[in-house]
């Protein structure tokens, strides 16, 4: 029986909860997408859509998601990712997180669970998390940052770190910016770069980038 994507159960799970909250607040965007990959010295190139989904569904429950599908000659690209946040203080949180990356012979699904740090103000929003791996927990480990800097009035940027050390050491880093057409409607430009090397961390087995622009929505 083939397994569904804890990324797909995780949206499918906001999508169909997000109306229970009076005070959800989410922005969704939709980007193409260039991509470029490098798979153990075989170069991938292609096109596709990135999509983008942030938000609060309470005062202590946030969210974030982004999916990257594209296609190159015969190859697929999915390299998606999840998280949701549940605060029992102000500053400390239950981080659980699910990523997944496919190119080629690459195939990674993780979830992880732990804890996050956050720092919340009119013109930063910092957040540190750490955890292991739900299918060997206390052996493998993830770890990061999300950084949203209030630049100037109606503009952000986002700046993500992200390193999973298990077999394979992958490294993904992510740098948005989002400039506001309006109050609902803003414009979304970014880069994403993702590395994957094996179990000595010597070799770079997949290493890669994707560049995205489109809209964001905020309802």
């Amino acid at each position: 029986m083939k397994k569904l994507n804890p990324l797909i159960m995780f949206i499918a799970l906001l999508l169909s909860t997000a109306t229970a909250f009076s005070q959800a607040s989410i922005s969704s965007g939709i980007s193409y997408g260039s991509f470029s990959y490098d798979n153990s010295g075989t170069k991938y190139n292609g096109d596709g859509a990135v999509i983008h989904l942030d938000g609060q569904l309470s005062t202590s429950i946030s969210f974030s998601a982004s999916m990257s599908d594209g296609k190159f000659d015969n190859q697929v690209l999915s390299n998606n990712e999840g998280s949701i946040t549940y605060n029992v203080y102000p500053n400390i949180g239950v981080y659980v997180m699910s990523s997944q990356t496919k190119v080629a012979t690459v195939n990674e699904a993780t979830t992880s669970l732990g804890f996050s740090y956050n720092i919340i103000s009119s013109s930063l929003g910092l957040k540190a998390f750490v955890g292991s791996f739900t299918d060997d927990y206390g052996k493998f480990y993830t770890y990061g940052t999300n950084i949203d800097l209030g630049v100037a009035k109606g503009t952000s940027l986002i700046l993500s770190y992200k390193t999973e050390d298990r077999k394979q050491k992958a490294t993904t880093m992510d740098a948005r910016f989002v400039y506001d057409l309006s109050s609902n409607i803003g414009l979304n430009l970014g880069y994403k770069s993702t590395e994957t090397k094996d179990a000595n961390g010597s070799a770079v087995v997949l290493k890669g980038n994707t560049t995205y622009a489109g809209i964001l929505y905020r309802f």
